[in-house]
């Protein structure tokens, strides 16, 4: 039986200062792209300009994948503007923001209870700041179904000289890939989640089986 032929991907991402892509997610591309045997893109909201759209995407159509946790400005304003222009170029089908996937939620409730498991207390779930009652909402979600406390962290640009985060107690930094807060955190609670088996595990197999 012929295998049906994989629709290319275009995975959005924060990415850092200039457009840099942290090697985690660079790694996750490449597989996905010998797994699937179709282009996989990167496309950081920090580069100045956007890039190339996996080849073949204006007869196939593109899975736009935003690569986002929380439902911020990034997933309400820059992933619309990114699937309208590529629209101009060909059929598009664009996902939901990871961190809303039931999948990716179940991982951090696994993560969470491991956590709890170790400490005897409830963990926190570190993450970016979030305003507006859409915010507090996914907030109280996201509190409800993994069994987490979740805690604004302002993602300032450590200085080797300042002292590491204080944390309040056990914590899982709500961060896809390398960024300021894992920068900020101590050594091992400041590993990204991509860096940790059980999200990676989870991302590649839900990317897989994407048509």
């Amino acid at each position: 039986m012929r295998r049906i032929i994989a629709s290319p991907l275009l995975l959005v991402v924060h990415g850092r200062a200039g457009g840099v892509i942290p090697t985690e997610l660079q790694d996750l591309a490449r597989e996905l792209e010998g797994a699937r045997g179709v282009p996989v893109a990167l496309e950081a909201l920090t580069a100045g300009e956007p890039p190339d759209l996996p080849a073949g995407s204006g007869a196939a159509t593109l899975l736009l994948v935003p690569l986002f946790l929380l439902p911020g400005s990034h997933v309400r304003r820059d992933v619309p503007q990114i699937a309208a222009r590529c629209r101009r170029r060909g059929p598009l089908r664009r996902l939901p923001f990871l961190g809303s996937w039931p999948a990716w939620q179940g991982a951090l409730a696994d993560e969470l209870a491991a956590l709890k498991a170790q400490a005897k207390e409830r963990p926190w779930l570190l993450h970016h700041p979030l305003e507006g009652p859409l915010g507090a909402a996914f907030l109280a979600h996201l509190e409800a179904v993994t069994g987490g406390r979740c805690r604004a962290t302002p993602y300032s640009a450590p200085n080797p000289a300042d002292a590491a985060l204080p944390l309040p107690g056990p914590a899982l930094p709500l961060a896809l890939a390398a960024n300021r807060l894992t920068d900020a955190l101590p050594s091992p609670l400041g590993v990204p989640l991509l860096q940790r088996p059980r999200f990676r595990a989870v991302l590649l197999e839900a990317l897989m089986a994407l048509p």
